[in-house]
């Protein structure tokens, strides 16, 4: 038994020789490099430029096979079950890779860096204190939308890496996941500034039903090239939450993005593949919808933001497997405070009558090598299902 076969297991509802692990891996370039052996480490692993050494841009020629041993030496030392593929995908969850628009440096300077991503977008990520600003949205208008270019996601070129990283992946006893854009973040994320989101989701829809069908329409092309090339789980980044609700209320949810989900659902299934969701918050309201439309994983489920986690995994852990559990901070907490978090955490694998998943979270450079390996150590010894 392995890796893969415990994943496979908790979606089949069989019981797994160790709850599967899903690395969301490191918090910046930073902390992999320290964190992590030199061997783990290349500048495809991330889904920011790298900046060890400097670059403006992922590289335009076929991902080498050292990569790809790169990418899989990381996953061993993750002991994750599920990594990205394509340059820049393989950490950290829901976030890189081809299926999601691709960014280039514009300014870089000691102190921050300027990306400009495809769509027009920039975000200035600031090293010390990290922090990100997300400015220069290309859709205001109706005419905006008109005029925006998007990424030809049916061109074959874009994904040329993906078919030899999922075979060498899944040689390797890894289960090859692929990210595109959330439904309703990648507007805001990307296109659109949040608050003008959030007003024309109420003033107006006619527009905003627009806007999503050309950014959902993307996302849904990526989705069939990324399957047709060996891609087994779609993974899909879209905050909808805070800690005490949701940013949109399940009835907005319902009206303009469900549906997409339940399009998306369509399309996985249809291959026999699966859809992982990440969103943060209390999104317990639309858990009977994810649940309803097929959705199979969803993340990063704690009891900070969802008080309610036993109850939700009781009634709805025979159609859904939850992912996560995990709370605290472990440059903080001792490593007691953490054991216990973990196992509270694995705890909910008896519960779940599907299955359960554990989420590791993305560390940052606070953490010392001797904390980050005892803490590897917990998470394998709790997750044993013996």
């Amino acid at each position: 038994m392995g890796r893969r076969d415990d994943f496979f297991k908790v979606l089949a509802g069989e019981k797994p020789e160790r709850i599967p692990l899903i690395s969301f891996g490191f918090w910046n370039e930073k902390a992999m490099r320290k964190l992590a052996p030199a061997d783990c480490c290349d500048e495809n692993m991330l889904p920011l430029i790298s900046d060890d050494p400097p670059r403006d841009a992922f590289s335009q020629d076929q991902r080498t096979q050292n990569s790809r041993e790169c990418a899989v030496r990381m996953g061993a030392f993750l002991d994750t079950s599920s990594i990205g593929v394509g340059k820049g995908g393989l950490l950290s969850f829901g976030h890189g890779g081809p299926g999601e628009i691709q960014p280039v440096v514009i300014e870089r300077t000691s102190d921050y860096k300027i990306l400009q991503y495809e769509g027009g977008h920039k975000r200035q990520v600031n090293f010390e204190p990290h922090s990100v600003r997300f400015f220069d949205f290309p859709v205001k208008t109706e005419q905006d939308l008109d005029h925006l270019e998007l990424p030809n996601m049916r061109d074959p070129a874009r994904f040329k890496d993906i078919a030899e990283d999922c075979r060498v992946f899944r040689q390797a006893d890894f289960v090859p996941a692929g990210s595109i854009q959330g439904f309703f973040s990648g507007i805001h994320n990307s296109f659109m500034d949040f608050q003008d989101t959030l007003e024309n989701l109420l003033l107006k829809p006619d527009f905003i039903t627009r806007v999503t069908e050309r950014f959902a329409r993307m996302s849904l092309d990526a989705t069939e090239m990324l399957l047709e090339r060996g891609v087994e789980v779609i993974n899909v980044c879209d905050d909808l939450g805070t800690s005490e609700n949701m940013l949109i209320s399940p009835r907005v949810f319902r009206r303009f993005f469900l549906a997409w989900y339940e399009e998306l659902t369509h399309i996985v299934h249809a291959k026999g593949k699966f859809i992982h969701l990440h969103s943060h918050g209390n999104i317990a309201p639309i858990v009977p919808d994810l649940a309803a439309i097929g959705i199979d994983i969803v993340n990063p489920f704690n009891w900070n933001e969802n008080p309610s986690l036993t109850e939700l995994i009781e009634k709805y852990g025979d159609q859904i497997v939850f992912c996560g559990g995990l709370e605290g901070n472990m440059t903080i907490d001792d490593l007691n405070a953490h054991e216990r978090i973990v196992k509270r955490a694995c705890g909910l694998g008896k519960r779940a009558r599907r299955g359960y998943m554990l989420l590791g979270p993305s560390v940052n450079a606070a953490a010392s090598t001797e904390q980050y390996r005892a803490w590897q150590n917990i998470l394998a010894n709790c997750r044993r299902m013996d």
